[in-house]
């Protein structure tokens, strides 16, 4: 088989790590990848394409399956073009891509499909989104989310009416910062415990992957602004299986047949951020339409089973044989110094990277080196050139021995304003 992977980040990383172990796979190309990604031998890495032309690309290659790791492909309707010229793809049409491409469009689903999800106000200009600010009882806080895509970096959540007004402002007035949207969503606050989760879809049928605990603030104890995930644990114990049964029940099926009934059937994978409260009762907080960054890189570590063969099966119908281990995982990120920039204020980098060679070429069975934001400079040596750099995954019969792992690994590793989070799965979500 030979395979086309969107994407270049960590999450493709992980991915492409993955399919090149399945003895069915015979070459994976990359658009466009990372310079790194030449490290695993069945990589071929191709030059950024736009969407008509990746379609063009699988064509002549005979692509057999092509997976897409960032929303922005989807959103634009590459999973259309591919579909239009007998191109399979698991993703889902640029319709069904509305669930993350807009938030309004999301929430507005959930509240005619019966799917739980907290009271939110919808605001089309800055006027009315300031003159519902006014009225809002801020004692539990408020969300404010961007309508459109925003990289993870278009929600806040304070108790602050100043940072709210600020936050609207920046949003939908400022030129210097990078989230510009024209409506905006205010929620209420979800009181619980938040938790990822993922399954597998083609129309109603579906395979739930499993579930994720990611760290969004950059800064330890859920400290400072919000990031694309700094960090991400699992556990088996927790969702158990009582949890399990009302996310599937209460939200997946429904999701599901709610986008068969409104016409845009769902393929592909589908990531439910939700919210846990005392009760124990789930309530959808946001969805997005592909893999998590970093939940990727801390869930297919313990995958068991070619991924390949099945979406492939569940593209066709079959129940994929897949399944995680019964093993905890924890994924640190290392980030440039100055992540995230919102403002546009220059990130620290260039800088040289070191590691051992075992991390490199991630031999360990305990513990894996997912690369994102890397680069070669002139003397072939390997330097920070994005954001989120790196991450170390590390498995355990523990959360505390896979901690302990991760971060005896990220410890090795340095360069020059580098950042990570020292806390990530300290406190179990259960």
């Amino acid at each position: 088989m030979k395979m086309l992977v969107i994407g270049s980040g960590g999450r493709e990383d992980a991915f492409v790590w993955k399919l090149q172990q399945e003895k069915n796979v015979e070459k994976i190309f990359v658009c466009p990848g990372h310079p790194y990604m030449d490290r695993f031998d069945k990589v071929e890495l191709l030059p950024k394409k736009n969407e008509d032309e990746l379609c063009d690309f699988a064509l002549k290659e005979n692509i057999e399956l092509t997976i897409v790791g960032p929303e922005a492909p989807l959103t634009k309707g590459v999973k259309d073009k591919f579909s239009d010229k007998g191109l399979a793809l698991f993703g889902p049409s640029q319709k069904a891509a509305q669930l993350e491409g807009s938030k309004i469009f999301s929430k507005e689903f959930m509240m005619k499909h019966d799917i739980p999800t907290a009271d939110f106000v919808v605001c089309s200009d800055f006027e009315k989104a300031m003159a519902a600010l006014n009225d809002w009882d801020m004692k539990e806080g408020i969300v404010i989310k961007a309508d459109g895509l925003a990289g993870g970096k278009g929600v806040v959540v304070t108790k602050d009416k100043k940072i709210a007004e600020q936050t609207l402002y920046d949003f939908m007035k400022n030129p210097k910062v990078s989230i510009s949207t024209d409506s905006i969503l205010l929620e209420k606050v979800l009181p619980g415990v938040e938790v990822s989760a993922f399954a597998l879809c083609h129309g109603e049928e579906y395979f739930f992957l499993g579930s994720a605990c990611d760290h969004k603030r950059v800064f330890d104890n859920d400290e400072g602004p919000n990031t694309g995930g700094m960090g991400c644990f699992r556990t088996p114990e927790w969702p158990d299986l009582k949890l399990l049964e009302k996310i599937e029940s209460r939200i997946l099926k429904p999701t599901l047949k709610g986008c068969v009934t409104t016409g845009m059937p769902f393929s592909g994978f589908l990531f439910m951020g939700l919210m846990i409260n005392e009760a124990g009762d789930p309530y959808v907080i946001e969805y997005n339409v592909r893999m998590g960054d970093p939940e990727t890189q801390t869930l297919f570590p313990l995958i068991e089973g070619d991924l390949s063969t099945g979406l492939i099966d569940l593209m066709r119908g079959k129940k994929p044989k897949l399944r995680l281990k019964n093993e905890s995982s924890v994924h640190v990120v290392m980030t440039s110094g100055g992540y995230p920039s919102i403002d546009d204020t220059p990130l620290d980098k260039g800088n040289r990277i070191t590691f051992t060679e075992d991390l490199i070429h991630s031999s360990s069975e305990e513990t894996k080196l997912f690369l994102a934001g890397v680069s070669r400079n002139e003397a072939g040596e390997m330097i920070n050139s994005g954001g989120r750099v790196l991450g170390v995954t590390a498995l355990g019969p523990t959360l505390e021995r896979a901690r302990e792992i991760a971060y005896q690994s990220i410890e090795l590793i340095d360069f020059k304003g580098c950042h990570y989070r020292r806390d990530i799965g300290a406190r179990s979500r259960g």
